[in-house]
């Protein structure tokens, strides 16, 4: 399936809920390159499971990971997808991104829809400090449970700097 089907599907669901979308297009191959595509998608929060429910029916996609950045006063979560996955030069990546302000910082569990979404979302839900509403199990998964610290957050650095070491030798480079 092209980018442009996908994104023009995307559309169609989604509506004005649909805030943003771009595509990136990747040569990859030595000897004969290929063209690959990235596509990026953001969306109101409130299309968060429409829009995973419709990647699940309509394209088979593939959740491989859900990544978060701390934008300041806001989070943004963005929900990884390959579409075509295992077809022989046919994989695309989706990435589904929906910004969380702070003060309200829940979002509804995807798990029901793909299982596998809970490691990712207890990841989120320990190191951000998010609520995944309807999450089938909150508990710690990484952190030392009743660990009531969120490593990822920047506004709370100050409070985890005691426990957390930060940075590792690339982040310190790259920061």
């Amino acid at each position: 399936m092209s980018p442009e089907e996908i994104l023009a599907a995307c559309r169609a669901k989604l509506g004005d809920r649909l805030l943003g979308e771009r595509t990136v297009e990747r040569l990859v191959g030595t000897v004969a390159p290929r063209p690959v595509y990235d596509v990026w998608i953001t969306i109101d929060r409130s299309a968060l499971r429409d829009a995973v429910e419709h990647l699940c029916t309509a394209h088979a996609a593939h959740l491989t990971v859900i990544s978060g950045d701390d934008l300041g006063e806001e989070i943004a979560f963005n929900y990884h997808f390959t579409i075509g996955w295992g077809e022989r030069f046919g994989e695309t990546t989706l990435s589904v991104r929906t910004v969380v302000p702070k003060a309200d910082l829940r979002l509804p569990s995807i798990c029901d829809l793909l299982p596998g979404a809970q490691t990712s979302e207890r990841e989120k839900h320990e190191f951000f400090g998010i609520e995944i509403v309807g999450i089938p199990d909150d508990r710690n998964l990484f952190l030392p449970e009743g660990m009531a610290l969120h490593p990822w957050r920047k506004d709370l650095e100050a409070q985890t700097a005691k426990s957390v070491k930060r940075l590792v030798k690339w982040e310190a480079r790259d920061g």
